[in-house]
C-alpha cells in the first residue's frame, strides 16, 4: 500500500513519551504521556504505568491539565509528581488522591528525602514588591536580567529551597536571599543538600556554582568558587564525594562540560573524564518532544560505575565510567539513534530512544542484557505515512575540516529525476541536528522536497575545538560551512540547483538572513525567530548582554561597533533578492520582534518579495511548544512558501 505524506495537522494525533522513571527495585516503570487537545488548543499530560496488563493510566488529565516529573518514594510504594490540575504547578501524591502543596507561585521541582518522610522543593519566595498608585501599570526594574523568554518580565520572586514534612505537612523555607536556588540533591545520610546557585553580586557574572547546605547547622558553602558553569549535582553512595557536570574554564562559550568530582573533606575538584572526546549529555533537538526526563550522570548503587550520556555527532549513546580503573565503555546505542533520557535501578536499564522514524519510545530490561520495547505510541499514525530515512553525507572542507549532514529524499523519488531541495539550519549556535524524527522535515519530504540538514562548525558533538571555532566569528567560518555544504548538495544529480530553499530558526534564522544577503543561490527563504541587527539585539534580548556578547568573543557595543555591524545581515540587506517569509512571535524575548521588524521593513523598502507571519502570544518556543493551532499555521505557511517559489 502506498504511503501518504505527513501534513501539518498530523501534529494533533501524535503522542509523546517523557520523564520515564524506574522504581527502586527496577520492576516498576512510570512515564508521562503528552497529547494535544485540539478543542482546548493546548496540551494535556497524564502519568502511565507499565505493568503486566500493558500500559495503565495512573492519572487522568482533561483540558490543559499537565502532570509531570513523577518520582518514586525510596521504598517504591508511593509516587509524587507535579500537576497544574489545581491551577499553579503543585506536588501531588499517589495518583489524584492528595495535593501536598499550595504555594502561591507553585513548585518547579522536588526530590524525596532519603527516609521517604519528606520532600525537598524548589519554589519561588513571595516577597513584597513596590506599590504604585491605584490604576497605575508601572513596573520598576532594577536588575540587568529583568525578562526571560517563556516567562516574560520577571516578578522578582527568587527560587528557593523548602522542606515539606509529609506527616505534619509543615513547610520550612531553607534558603533565602536575592538569588535563585535549583537542582537539589540530598546526601545519602540526609544531612546535606547540594544545589545550584549563582550568588555573585556582579550581575555580569552569570556562572552557576554548586553549593552545600548543612541541614543541621544551616551553614552554606560554595564548592566550586565561580570558576565555571556547574550543574547537575549527584552524590556518590559514600556521602563524601559529589559529582557534577561543568568545568572550571570561566566564561567559555562552546566549551564542553566535564564530569567532575568534589571531595568534601579536602575540597579537591577533579575531572573524572579528562580524555573523553564527546559532549556529555544529549544536545540534539527536535520539534516533537516533551518532558525529556533524566539526562544527568547516575552512579550505581555501590558507586563503582557512573553512567552518563554522550553526544557523538548526530547520535547520543549511553556510556559507563568504571570508577576504579577510569575505563569508559559504551553501554547502549548504535547507529542512527538518540537516547533522550535514561534511568538505572537495581541492575535494570530504562532508555527513551528517538530515531528518524519515531519521536521517542521506551526500552527496558537488564543492564547487561537485551532490552525490550515497551511503548509504541505512534505506530498507527506513522505506519501509513512516508518517512524518508536520512542518508548521512560527509563534506570535506577545503581547509581539511570534516563536516556532517543528512539528506532526506522526497516521496516518490525516482532516479533520473530532479527535485527541489530545502536546507534546514539549526539554532544555538552550540546545538546539534541529528538522528531524531522531525515533523517539519518529513512534511516537506512528503510533499516533494528533498531536505538537507547539517552541523556546521559551532555545533556540538564533534569536539570542543569544532564547537569553539565560531566564538568571536559568528557568520564567519560557520556561514562559510553552510554555503559550502549547500553548494556541494546542489551538485547532486537529483537536486535541481535552481530550486533550492533555505530556512532556520534563531541562530538558524540569523544564518538564513546572512546567506540570502551574500548569495543568490536560494530561490526562496523562510527566516524564523531570527536576528538581523546584533547591535540592537545586545540591548533587547533576554541574553543579548551576555550570550551574544560572549558569543562574539567579548566584543562590546562601544568598543567594536563596526565589527558587530559587519556581522549583522542588516548591513547587507540591499543585496537580498530572494523571496523571503519572516516568521516571528511578539513575546519572543530571546530574539525579540524588533529583529524581524527591522528585516521586514528593510526588505520591503528595497522591493524584495517579503511577507511577515506574526504570531501573537507566542515566544521563542513556538515551533516546539506553541499553541497547537499556531504550530499548524506555521507549518502550513512554510510549506506554502516553498511550494510557491520552488
Amino acid at each position: 500500500m502506498s504511503k501518504g505524506p505527513f501534513i501539518a495537522e498530523d501534529l494533533l494525533k501524535m503522542r509523546f513519551v517523557g520523564s520515564p522513571t524506574l522504581s527502586p527495585t527496577g520492576e516498576g516503570l512510570i512515564f508521562v504521556e503528552t497529547n494535544i487537545d485540539e478543542q482546548e488548543n493546548g496540551y494535556r499530560a497524564h502519568l502511565t504505568r507499565v505493568g503486566s496488563q500493558g500500559l495503565v493510566p495512573v492519572t487522568v488529565s482533561e483540558g490543559k491539565v499537565r502532570d509531570a516529573a513523577p518520582a518514586w518514594s525510596p521504598d517504591g510504594q508511593r509516587i509524587a509528581y507535579l500537576s497544574n490540575r489545581g491551577g499553579k504547578s503543585q506536588v501531588w501524591l499517589d495518583g489524584e488522591k492528595e495535593q501536598l502543596t499550595s504555594l502561591p507561585q507553585g513548585v518547579s521541582s522536588f526530590i524525596w528525602a532519603p527516609d521517604g518522610q519528606g520532600l525537598y522543593l524548589v519554589a519561588n519566595e513571595v516577597i513584597d514588591q513596590p506599590k504604585f498608585r491605584k490604576g497605575a501599570t508601572a513596573r520598576r526594574i532594577t536588575t540587568l536580567r529583568y525578562k526571560a523568554n517563556g516567562t516574560g518580565y520577571l516578578d522578582g520572586y527568587p527560587a528557593q529551597l523548602w522542606h515539606l514534612d509529609l506527616e505534619s505537612k509543615k513547610l520550612e523555607q531553607l534558603t533565602s536571599g536575592n538569588y535563585n536556588c535549583s537542582q537539589p540533591a540530598i546526601s545519602p545520610c540526609g544531612r546535606y543538600l547540594a544545589f545550584v546557585s549563582n550568588r555573585e553580586a556582579d550581575e555580569l557574572k552569570t556562572l552557576n556554582d554548586i553549593w552545600l547546605l548543612d541541614l543541621q547547622t544551616g551553614e552554606q558553602r560554595n564548592l566550586t568558587g565561580g570558576k565555571g558553569h556547574s550543574n547537575s549535582p549527584r552524590w556518590l553512595p559514600d556521602g563524601q564525594h559529589l559529582l557534577y557536570v561543568g568545568h572550571q574554564k570561566g566564561v567559555y562559550p562552546g566549551g564542553y562540560p566535564e564530569l567532575r568530582q568534589i571531595d568534601l573533606a579536602t575540597g579537591e575538584n577533579i575531572n573524572l573524564l579528562p580524555s573523553f572526546p564527546h559532549y556529555i549529555d544529549n544536545c540534539i533537538g527536535g520539534d516533537v518532544r516533551y518532558d525529556s526526563g533524566n539526562t544527568a550522570p547516575l552512579p550505581s548503587a555501590d558507586g563503582w560505575q557512573i553512567y552518563f550520556l554522550g553526544t557523538v555527532g548526530g547520535s547520543c549513546y549511553l556510556f559507563c565510567l568504571d570508577y576504579a580503573s577510569g575505563e569508559v565503555t559504551k553501554v547502549f546505542g548504535e547507529g542512527q539513534m538518540v537516547i533522550t533520557s535514561f534511568d538505572i535501578q537495581a541492575g535494570r536499564l530504562l532508555v527513551n530512544i528517538a530515531t528518524p522514524t519515531t519521536p521517542g519510545d521506551l526500552w527496558w530490561g537488564p543492564l547487561d542484557g537485551e532490552l525490550q520495547q515497551v511503548t509504541d505510541l505512534n505506530h498507527r499514525l506513522f505506519e501509513d505515512k512516508y518517512i524518508g530515512w536520512p542518508e548521512v553525507i560527509h563534506f570535506s572542507h577545503p581547509d581539511g575540516t570534516e563536516l556532517e549532514g543528512w539528506l532526506i529524499k522526497p516521496l516518490g523519488y525516482t532516479d533520473g529525476n530532479t527535485y527541489p531541495l530545502v536546507m534546514e539550519i539549526h539554532g544555538g549556535p552550540h546545538t546539534t541536528y541529528g538522528n531524531v524524527f522531525f515533523h517539519e522535515w518529513q512534511m516537506l519530504a512528503g510533499h516533494g522536497f528533498g531536505v538537507l540538514y547539517t552541523n556546521p562548525r559551532g555545533s556540538l558533538g564533534y569536539g570542543e575545538e569544532f564547537s569553539r571555532a565560531v566564538v568571536g566569528d559568528w557568520c564567519g567560518v560557520d556561514a562559510a560551512d553552510l554555503q559550502f555544504m549547500a553548494e556541494a548538495a546542489a551538485k547532486l544529480p537529483w537536486v535541481d540547483a535552481a530550486r533550492m530553499g533555505v530556512t532556520g530558526g534563531s541562530q538558524g534564522g540569523y544564518f538564513t538572513n546572512w546567506l540570502i544577503s551574500h548569495t543568490d543561490m536560494f530561490a526562496a527563504a523562510v527566516t524564523q525567530r531570527s536576528m538581523s541587527n546584533l547591535y540592537s539585539k545586545y540591548g533587547v534580548a533576554d541574553n543579548g548582554w551576555n550570550g551574544d556578547r560572549y558569543g562574539m568573543g567579548g566584543r562590546d557595543l562601544w568598543d567594536d561597533e563596526d565589527f558587530i555591524m559587519e556581522r549583522s545581515p542588516m548591513r547587507y540587506a540591499r543585496n537580498v533578492k530572494t523571496p523571503t517569509l519572516i516568521i516571528h512571535s511578539d513575546e519572543d524575548y530571546r530574539c525579540p520582534l524588533e529583529q524581524a521588524e527591522q528585516w521586514y521593513v528593510a526588505l520591503k523598502r528595497l522591493g524584495v518579495t517579503v511577507e511577515m507571519l506574526l504570531f501573537h502570544g507566542e515566544n521563542h518556543e513556538l515551533s516546539r511548544g506553541g499553541k497547537p493551532a499556531n504550530r499548524i499555521v506555521r507549518l502550513e505557511a512554510i510549506l506554502d512558501w516553498f511550494q510557491r517559489y520552488l
